[in-house]
């Protein structure tokens, strides 16, 4: 989308930068021109209807103009921004950035007098955006309720509101060539590492597609391990988490059009906390911090386990509840592994469903689904009762894990330690349980260790892990620079 300069051209009319900015948009129907004769100038507007406010558009363009002209005496070519009463105005240099101004809602002024011309770019966005509610995906218990929204403007002012420092820096990049999106990268100067800031704009600079619709697009698109199924970025819609994140000295990626900001570098220990832990005491908020962790390896090992107690290692079962055990198992045709999978997948559909369905009733669907086919399962005798208690107890440890994406990364996880321990029993579990924990110690979030502070160990900064410690004020949290 290159607008041309003008050259003298004996062979044919010299082409004007009208035509040139009806070329680029191939004479679309939005683009809009609106001449002005203010002696002895001549003044072209252009913009794009759809996007541009036309009330701003009249009160502070056009009618400042014609007012000038009525009040008589010539008006100079450089003294156009001195008569128009709006602050983001600005010449433009580079002819190539006249289809990005346009698409963005701003107008051009396009000033000529005989053969000198002079270009002005005026903001005159009209905003179509939602009220920043609390996001659905993240509600909290305390704090602040509001949360970002898809206008990237108000993104940045919400995180001015929460966090009102003069270090607090955005740096602005373009990411696309067929589709053009605003990328804004945000940082405390002085508290996040240099070298960090450095690698989140080599990742970002380095993304070479035809267009970013989303932050969960730019984010497969920055990461480093892709065939991992954990999170290297943390994706959160509240205004409060990335304040906090900015504090602890890392760095925040904000996308034009999407609710959702990127937090680097990311921990597991990071993905297991929420702000409502700073909330309370530190007491009870250490309590419910230890039971996120403790659901997440439930959600992940009581399949597993069950399976190989059952189909392996009887003898480590208490004779009285083998007893129990086998009752329960009679007459189901199918060993106990493909019931747990044959569960887990209802569980897993029921979840998708719930998810896919009209709020209203997506959750009604959901529990109302589940009861029935778990009592029609039991009593055809497909599954045994103890199995569907071993799978809902599994499937309400996952909805307690704070953070979606680590619960994508779990219940996966889940799948291969279930058939690892099918083969081998509880040295199968075992052995896939190694494999996980030599993966996520090899596992780095832009140079920073997934594990850390637990591997390497840094006994400092374990006051701000499992359990948190009574709080004195200050920065939320251990800084990842220290």
């Amino acid at each position: 989308m290159r607008i041309r300069r003008s050259h003298n051209s004996k062979s044919k009319p010299q082409s004007t930068l009208e035509d040139q900015i009806k070329e680029v948009f191939h004479e679309s129907n939005d683009l809009q021109f609106k001449k002005l004769k203010v002696a002895p100038l001549t003044i072209t507007l252009a913009f794009l209807k759809d996007i541009s406010d036309p009330m701003t558009i009249q009160k502070a363009i056009i009618s400042p103009l014609l007012s000038a002209a009525e009040e008589g005496g010539p008006i100079q070519l450089e003294g156009i921004p001195d008569l128009l009463p709006i602050a983001s105005i600005e010449e433009v240099i580079d002819h190539d950035l006249i289809a990005a101004h346009l698409m963005d809602g701003c107008t051009i002024i396009i000033v000529k007098h005989e053969n000198v011309q002079h270009i002005y770019v005026v903001e005159t966005t009209k905003f179509i955006k939602r009220t920043p509610d609390e996001p659905v995906n993240e509600p909290t218990i305390s704090g602040s309720r509001d949360g970002f929204i898809e206008c990237i403007q108000d993104n940045k002012t919400l995180l001015r509101m929460h966090l009102k420092s003069k270090d607090l820096t955005f740096e602005k990049f373009t990411i696309g060539t067929d589709v053009v999106t605003y990328i804004y990268v945000a940082y405390l100067k002085g508290k996040s590492k240099d070298t960090l800031i450095e690698e989140v704009r080599d990742r970002v600079t380095s993304v070479k597609v035809d267009f970013v619709t989303d932050g969960g697009i730019l984010e497969q698109l920055i990461e480093r391990n892709k065939l991992s199924v954990f999170p290297e970025l943390t994706a959160t819609q509240h205004p409060t988490k990335v304040a906090n994140a900015l504090l602890e000295g890392r760095v925040a990626i904000l996308t034009d059009g999407s609710p959702t900001a990127l937090i680097a570098p990311t921990t597991l220990n990071m993905l297991l906390q929420t702000p409502d832990d700073y909330y309370f005491k530190w007491i009870p908020a250490s309590l419910i911090r230890l039971l996120s962790y403790i659901t997440a390896l439930i959600s992940v090992l009581l399949p597993a386990t069950y399976i190989s107690l059952v189909s392996f290692q009887h003898g480590l079962i208490p004779t009285s509840l083998a007893v129990s055990l086998s009752k329960t198992r009679e007459g189901v045709p199918f060993p106990s592994v493909i019931e747990a999978f044959l569960m887990e997948l209802t569980i897993e559909i029921l979840r998708e469903a719930g998810v896919r369905l009209p709020k209203p009733i997506g959750s009604t669907v959901s529990i109302v689904g589940a009861i029935v086919i778990g009592e029609t399962a039991v009593s055809s005798g497909i599954v045994s009762p103890m199995m569907v208690m071993v799978i809902s107890f599994t499937a309400i440890c996952s909805f307690a894990i704070p953070n979606y994406q680590l619960s994508l990364a779990l219940r996966t996880i889940r799948f291969f330690v279930l058939f690892s321990a099918a083969i081998l029993g509880i040295y199968g579990m075992l052995i896939a349980i190694f494999i996980v924990t030599t993966h996520l110690v090899k596992l780095r979030s832009f140079s920073m260790p997934y594990l850390e502070p637990f591997a390497p160990i840094d006994l400092k900064r374990w006051k701000d892990s499992i359990v948190r410690l009574y709080y004195k004020g200050g920065v939320k949290g251990e800084k990842v620079n220290e």
